[in-house]
């Protein structure tokens, strides 16, 4: 199955389902799609949040925040350049200075802004409580409710709609999924900006500002692995939590896991044998695995 193109053309867009998807186009002009057709609503803004429930959150070119009440626009106090919406209860965004931001309850009128550590140009926040960013750097981190976990990759835009559904954008425009510890990625587009909804279909807009949309079918995946896959090693190479390349016994044990590093889907493989029985996040093991035997 291969991508649809929508009519219209956008700079940003958000979804819940497909059937209601909001849009930015380049005037910040603010757009709904209702399974059909675009429907322009009043006012303007350059980023745009919309939740499972329907709840709709925007910022303008002035960092302003507004809330959709159903009719207009209601002020929210603060200051953000992007903004997430997972529901009601799920609104994040960030600031000018990378500050990381969540509303407390998601009330329009009584709520506040909680900061929260760390920096972030880019943060994706679902209904089921999921949250992922991505730094300045391009590093990936996911929220675990006190601390932000890095994950192995680079983007520069992340969204997510649950825990398994989890999309990005690489610094080449590749379309890439996060799947089984691992990010995939779709052959034949490229685009600027994805969505994922909770229909669990892809949203995107290429650098023409054109808007696709795509329906999975992981029969027949478009997805493929980001890395190379690696030879068969029979060896098992053993992790240790507290010290996971430490762990490694002996010479010969040490050089067949070096060996394993070259090769990313192996060592995916074994960590995530790891990961399975100590309940450990794989690609952080991963990562410090290669920090320390490199």
């Amino acid at each position: 199955m291969s991508w649809k193109k929508i009519d219209g053309t956008l700079t940003q867009l958000a979804v819940c389902r497909d059937n209601n998807v909001w849009g930015i186009n380049f005037k910040d002009e603010i757009f709904q799609y209702t399974g059909q057709t675009w429907r322009n609503i009043e006012g303007l803004a350059v980023n745009v949040g919309v939740g499972a429930d329907g709840t709709v959150w925007v910022v303008n070119r002035f960092d302003q925040i507004y809330a959709w009440n159903g009719i207009g626009w209601t002020n929210v106090p603060g200051a953000l350049v992007q903004i997430s919406v997972g529901d009601k209860s799920q609104v994040w965004g960030v600031n000018r200075a990378d500050n990381i931001y969540y509303r407390t309850n998601g009330d329009i009128l009584n709520g506040t802004w909680v900061q929260v550590p760390g920096l972030l140009i880019n943060v994706s926040v679902a209904s089921d409580g999921t949250v992922w960013g991505v730094s300045r750097n391009r590093d990936i981190f996911r929220w675990n409710g006190k601390d932000w976990i890095q994950i192995g990759g680079k983007l520069k835009q992340i969204y997510t709609s649950s825990e398994s559904s989890v999309v990005g954008i690489d610094i080449n425009n590749n379309v890439l999924q996060y799947k089984d510890g691992q990010w995939l990625q779709y052959k034949d587009i490229k685009l600027e900006n994805v969505a994922i909804s909770i229909d669990n279909n892809l949203w995107g807009i290429d650098s023409m500002e054109e808007i696709y949309m795509f329906q999975p079918n992981f029969t027949t995946s478009p997805l493929i692995p980001t890395s190379s896959t690696s030879p068969t090693i029979s060896s098992t190479v053993n992790i240790n939590q507290g010290n996971p390349a430490r762990a490694i016994i002996g010479l010969r044990a040490l050089s067949e896991y070096l060996t394993i590093a070259k090769y990313n889907l192996q060592i995916m493989y074994n960590v995530k044998e790891y990961s399975q029985k100590t309940g450990t996040d794989l690609w952080y093991a991963r990562e410090q695995i290669q920090s320390e035997i490199s």
